[in-house]
């Protein structure tokens, strides 16, 4: 597995973490507003990192070229 492919993979696994934890508040799992707090901070933490990643996959595709 290359290192492309390893970001590819990894932004996967957040992306499902991310629609884990969106799943859990459409279902009302959360059992308090600090549970709700801390998971709409994790969900925006797994975003920044997909961003991140697209970024990385970005310069290595221009390094490419």
């Amino acid at each position: 597995m290359n290192t492309i492919e390893l970001l590819k993979k990894i932004k996967l696994n957040l992306r499902e973490k991310k629609s884990a934890i969106a799943e859990k508040m459409i279902e009302g799992r959360i059992s308090d507003f600090q549970s709700y707090s801390r998971d709409v901070g994790i969900a925006q933490g797994l975003e920044d990192a997909c961003v991140i990643i697209d970024e990385t996959l970005n310069k290595l595709d221009e390094g490419d070229e």
